[in-house]
């Protein structure tokens, strides 16, 4: 079982092949994600996580894409991003990401791109992430945290067209897929 973590940046993690393009960090190759393809045969990872890496990308769409060459058939793919309305509070995020993002690799849709398989497990939208969280030792804000997280992800479309934007915006996107060859 072969274990890949894109953008590992600070987030050195033990039994995986960790890659990031920044010298500075400990990884185990250097690689530009925006270079492709990537330094490894198709097929070779039975899981894969990308953690707040694609929305730094120049396409992502075309990152999806390479994920899945990469990606054993089966293989379980954990991508964590910023959500749209949250998205511009760093200067170097060039993409916004909707929890749509896969339906633009769906054959289904007229407007699709790529012919990669993926079976969506869960998307889970975050009111407040991993950095807000860890700041806020509120029990208060954890208990609003988890009561919006809890109605947000009840319909997600409801809660991208209009609630989003009532409630300031979710800090993260988290996509739980499975590559299907």
């Amino acid at each position: 079982m072969k274990k890949l973590n894109l953008g590992s940046g600070q987030d050195y993690q033990e039994g995986y092949v960790n890659v990031d393009n920044n010298p500075n960090y400990k990884a185990d190759i250097i690689h530009d994600l925006n270079i492709f393809p990537y330094p490894f045969p198709d097929g070779e990872f039975t899981t894969i996580q990308a953690i707040h890496i694609i929305e730094h990308l120049d396409n992502p769409l075309r990152f999806l894409q390479e994920l899945h060459r990469l990606a054993k058939d089966g293989a379980e793919i954990i991508i964590k991003c910023p959500h749209f309305s949250y998205n511009w509070f760093h200067p170097l995020h060039k993409s916004a990401i909707s929890t749509r993002l896969f339906d633009f690799l769906d054959h289904h849709n007229s407007e699709y791109y790529g012919d990669v398989n993926f079976e969506i497990k869960k998307i889970t939208l975050k009111w407040l992430g991993r950095t807000d969280l860890g700041k806020r030792k509120n029990l208060l804000i954890r208990f609003f945290n988890s009561i919006i997280g809890f109605l947000a992800n009840l319909n997600l479309s409801f809660t991208e067209r209009i609630w989003c934007y009532w409630v300031g915006g979710f800090e993260e996107i988290v996509f739980e897929v499975r590559a299907k060859k």
